[in-house]
């Protein structure tokens, strides 16, 4: 679980920088992360966020829980993003000037790229949420009828459990959404708001991955490369634009809500089954992974552009300036990490949320 959270943070470095251009290749590789990255990150963040706090209890799980992603997100918004965004409006043309993007509101102009003021972070700002939830989510997904609708569920011969799951998920994902679309972004957000309908999507993601660790069973369920119910979610997810102008409204969004994210489920599910049958043990460079993949996640947006700007002058090829990106930023990132964040207590706080381990004084001679 913990390298399928790793893989899809790394995948990240493709995803983003992608955005160096717009052709065929680039929007593939938007779309396919689409259908998997996030939600299996969610996912996996949900059962772990789960075994931290069945560890911990309330106060110590929110303290830290505060510390891991609080701090790393301040600081990201603070000291990383504004750069970041600078040299985004620059590569793309945007023309402002260092001194008049931040000192005379330069950043407030309908700039071009990919321009919005938490960029890749938005997602601390979900998992934050989530895991206020967590310990109602917990208590709830151990609670008795949970326990035995569980029970139940995997007691279902076949695929028969798998595929019922799949269908009670994609209309828990149809509900958020339309909860998005009728009440929260309406009242309290800018219609086509990301942050509240990615919050709201991703949150069955997270709460089944909390059901996950409360039941074995469940868990063990959902790691299956089941093909009928990918054939089933994905054939109507990918037939449903030769119908939808023939349903009324409401009736075309839930289908089409209930489709993709059964899809995206069974997806995930078949990355779970392929992640456990070919990660069997843990392995130096799996540590030195997941170790440094939170520092590479929260500057892998900076270091694309500051490799994308230093390459401006020499070419406008972006399939060229997006494969320097990913030949260069993936050792980069891991050296920052391991030669700067990791050997300092104070970047380790600000960059990862974790303390400083307490080294033990010398006993006496």
């Amino acid at each position: 679980m913990d390298a399928l959270r790793c893989f899809c943070m790394l995948v990240g470095l493709a995803v983003h920088g992608a955005t160096v251009g717009d052709n065929l290749l680039f929007t593939l590789i938007a779309e396919v992360s689409d259908h998997f990255r996030m939600a299996t990150f969610f996912l996996v963040s949900g059962f772990f966020t789960t075994m931290v706090f069945l560890r911990s209890g309330v106060q110590a799980f929110l303290a830290n829980r505060g510390r891991l992603i609080l701090i790393p997100l301040v600081s990201g918004l603070v000291l990383l993003n504004p750069l970041t965004l600078w040299l985004i409006q620059r590569y793309h043309g945007g023309g402002e000037s260092f001194s008049n993007f931040f000192l005379n509101g330069g950043w407030r102009l309908p700039l071009p790229g990919p321009m919005v003021w938490h960029l890749h972070l938005w997602f601390l700002i979900s998992l934050f949420l989530y895991a206020l939830l967590t310990p109602a989510l917990a208590a709830l997904a151990g609670s008795g009828p949970a326990t035995r609708f569980v029970r139940w569920l995997t007691g279902l011969r076949g695929g028969a459990g798998l595929l019922l799951l799949t269908l009670l998920f994609g209309v828990t994902v149809t509900l958020m959404r339309g909860l998005n679309d009728a009440v929260v972004t309406p009242l309290f957000f800018r219609p086509d708001a990301f942050l509240p309908m990615a919050t709201l999507n991703y949150f069955a993601y997270f709460a089944v991955g909390v059901l996950a660790f409360r039941h074995r069973d469940l868990f063990d369920l959902m790691h299956r490369l089941f093909w009928p119910g990918l054939l089933l979610f994905g054939g109507a997810y990918l037939l449903h634009p030769l119908f939808e102008d023939e349903l009324p409204r409401t009736l075309e969004r839930v289908t089409y809500w209930i489709a993709r994210a059964g899809f995206i489920f069974l997806i995930v599910c078949g990355l779970m089954a392929v992640a456990r049958r070919l990660v069997t043990r843990g392995t130096p460079m799996l540590s030195r992974l997941t170790d440094g993949v939170y520092s590479f996640y929260i500057f892998h947006f900076l270091i694309i552009y500051i490799i994308a700007n230093l390459l401006r002058p020499f070419t406008d090829n972006a399939y060229l300036t997006f494969a320097v990106i990913l030949a260069a930023g993936f050792p980069l990132l891991f050296l920052i990490h391991e030669r700067l964040i990791a050997r300092s207590a104070l970047l380790t706080l600000l960059f990862n949320g974790k303390a400083a381990k307490r080294v033990k004084a010398a006993g006496p001679a």
